[in-house]
């Protein structure tokens, strides 16, 4: 979605007549551009923290076992 973006504005900075219009194509397309490429990072970094929550939960459910006896 974040590359489409990026070249729609693109697209829209090379059509744009007035130079600050452009300007502002030409940014938001840098920063869609940017977005895209950070996601692929989240996602990995999402995925850690998931499995990491759910061996910190486990690990607690067992002492809570080790408690209980």
């Amino acid at each position: 979605m974040h590359s489409m973006l990026a070249e729609y504005h693109r697209k829209l900075a090379k059509e744009a007549r007035l130079d600050i219009v452009r300007d502002y194509h030409v940014d938001l397309a840098q920063r869609f551009a940017d977005e895209a490429t950070q996601i692929p990072r989240r996602a990995a970094t999402l995925a850690r923290f998931h499995e990491r929550e759910k061996q910190v939960t486990w690990e607690l459910a067992r002492a809570d076992l080790r408690e209980a006896r």
